[in-house]
């Protein structure tokens, strides 16, 4: 059997621990992560629309993104941390309530 436990910011903490409880040992377990697009596209949007024309270098949506790629790592490895047991860490980019 696989577990997937879906992680966000908020509630993660209860996840890994209702994870690590009710889940059989022999189990295989996921943490997933699923980092929206939307703020990243929004910066992107905003600059170019409003304050970055003839400035694109300047552009604050990779920015965002990167910061977000960060720390969704740093929640998956901390939620590793906390589970205490072998698992696979996924993060993946999209539509979160797809």
């Amino acid at each position: 059997m696989r577990v997937i436990a879906w992680l966000v910011e908020g509630t993660w903490p209860a996840c890994v621990d209702a994870v690590r409880t009710y889940a059989p040992h022999a189990s295989g377990v996921v943490l997933l992560h699923v980092s929206g697009e939307d703020v990243p596209g929004v910066a992107h949007g905003a600059f170019a629309g409003l304050l970055g024309r003839g400035h694109p270098e300047r552009d604050p949506g990779d920015l965002l993104a990167d910061l977000g790629g960060t720390s969704a790592a740093e929640l998956l490895d901390a939620a590793a941390a906390r589970l205490g047991r072998p698992c696979t860490r996924l993060e993946r980019g999209g539509r979160v309530e797809r």
